[in-house]
């Protein structure tokens, strides 16, 4: 009996160390599949316009990850957030604003824009806990599944992401994810559209998203896609955390 018990944990801590193994492969193929970390910061910022149903010009550095963003509120004022990797600062209409929401809203949408654009650069950052999570077919593809957690004080919430990696492109077709920052637990699935850049970086032009009825993927039947569309990008502007805010 106590041989039969240790060749299940011989057994089965050989299959954890493949699966870690698998998904240490996988995330170094899918950074790798969009330019790599490096390539991203030889562009060291990027201008885009982001339509989302809104519309904002968006504006990043790349090192440190500061934030710039300006947009046409439904009342017509301009309203510009701006993260310098620290802390945010609201202005609208050119005034400094001190609305606690206006500021706490800026900080979220600040880092979940540049999330957005970076993910799967990002993959990379110290603090992603990444699990093999086996193969899955979708709309005719067998994809890899790679299951993304943080550790505990990574990011301002803890929220989970499975990525679908074509086996072909190594790319991120689409992937489930949680907004817990919102109390969002339940899944939702975002599909990724890439452009190649300057260095063969890839961001996401396209990215279209549904809710899902569960983590096998099934999507939520009374729910309707949504489109984000990323255009006019810009690289190598010259910005600093001054001449950003102009």
């Amino acid at each position: 009996m106590k041989k039969l018990f240790l060749s299940f944990l011989i057994v089965m801590g050989t299959i954890q160390i493949i699966n870690a193994q698998n998904a240490q492969s996988l995330l170094n193929e899918i950074v790798g599949a969009v330019g790599g970390v490096e390539a991203m910061h030889k562009l060291k910022d990027v201008s885009f316009s982001y339509s989302y149903g809104g519309s904002s010009t968006e504006r990043y550095i790349f090192d440190g990850e500061v934030s710039w963003g300006r947009s046409t509120l439904e009342d017509g004022t301009t309203r510009v957030q701006f993260f310098d990797g620290k802390d945010v600062v609201v202005m609208i209409d050119g005034k400094q604003s001190s609305d606690e929401k206006m500021i706490q809203s800026a900080m979220f949408s600040r880092k979940t824009n540049y999330y957005w654009l970076t993910m799967i650069q990002k993959m990379k950052d110290p603090g992603v806990v990444a699990t093999y999570g086996g193969k899955r077919m979708y709309e005719g593809i067998e994809y890899d599944l790679l299951d993304i957690t943080y550790e505990d004080g990574v990011g301002v919430a803890k929220d989970r992401y499975l990525l679908y990696v074509n086996p072909y492109t190594k790319l991120v077709d689409q992937f489930l994810f949680t907004v817990a920052a919102v109390g969002r637990q339940d899944p939702i699935m975002m599909k990724y559209t890439y452009e190649t850049f300057d260095g063969g970086v890839k961001f996401p032009v396209v990215a279209q998203s549904r809710a899902a009825s569960n983590w096998d993927g099934d999507l939520d039947p009374k729910a309707k896609w949504s489109s984000r569309w990323r255009s006019n990008f810009r690289f190598n502007n010259g910005y600093t955390q001054k001449s950003i805010l102009k």
